[in-house]
C-alpha cells in the first residue's frame, strides 16, 4: 500500500484520464442529456490509460 501525498494529482494515474476527458468535452453546449451520453462515451474510448508503473517507479 503506497499512500499518496494529499493535492498531488500529478501522481495519480486517473487524474489523466479525467484530464483527457475535459479536454475533449470541456467548454461544449449539449443539447440534450443523451447527447454529452453519447460524446463521453465516444471520448472515454479514446482515452489512453496511463502507465501505473511510470507513477509509482520513475
Amino acid at each position: 500500500l503506497c499512500y499518496l501525498p494529499r493535492g498531488s494529482p500529478e501522481l495519480n494515474p486517473a487524474e489523466e484520464c479525467w484530464r483527457q476527458l475535459d479536454q475533449e468535452l470541456g467548454n461544449r453546449l449539449f443539447d440534450t442529456l443523451d447527447d454529452l451520453r453519447e460524446a463521453a462515451l465516444s471520448v472515454l474510448n479514446r482515452v489512453e490509460i496511463p502507465d501505473v508503473f511510470a507513477y509509482l517507479c520513475p
